[in-house]
């Protein structure tokens, strides 16, 4: 029974330093997969956010560091006097033409009662 005894006791230790083992490397995965970031790069990861290679951080590095003086002249909207970019420059405004005028006429489609 002496022989037996120290060779159960290898056993045990053995199986509990394997069972440690195993349940400390579950809970670690699980922390790992605990973190979960819904956000952009910026926000979850912020010290690795200018280390990718990407379109967007050598887009955002290449940006412009200052305002344009077309965008400091007071009360005055972008889109007149021959802006670049100009949207409406047939309404001489801001506001685009009307997409839904009154006499705009009906197509057979909508089966209207004029035929018009």
């Amino acid at each position: 029974m002496d022989s037996r005894s120290p060779i159960k006791l290898l056993q045990f230790c053995i199986f509990i330093v394997l069972s440690f083992m195993y349940f400390s490397n579950t809970i670690l995965s699980l922390m790992n997969h605990a973190y979960t970031c819904y956000g952009s790069i910026a926000e979850c990861n912020e010290e690795n956010e200018f280390q990718m290679e990407s379109d967007i951080s050598r887009r955002f590095l290449e940006q412009k560091k200052y305002i344009s003086p077309g965008a400091l002249m007071k009360d005055q909207p972008v889109c007149r006097d021959g802006a670049s970019g100009e949207a409406y420059s047939k309404t001489g405004g801001c506001l685009p033409p009307p997409s839904n005028p009154p006499d705009r006429g009906c197509s057979k489609y909508y089966r209207c009662r004029s035929d018009s």
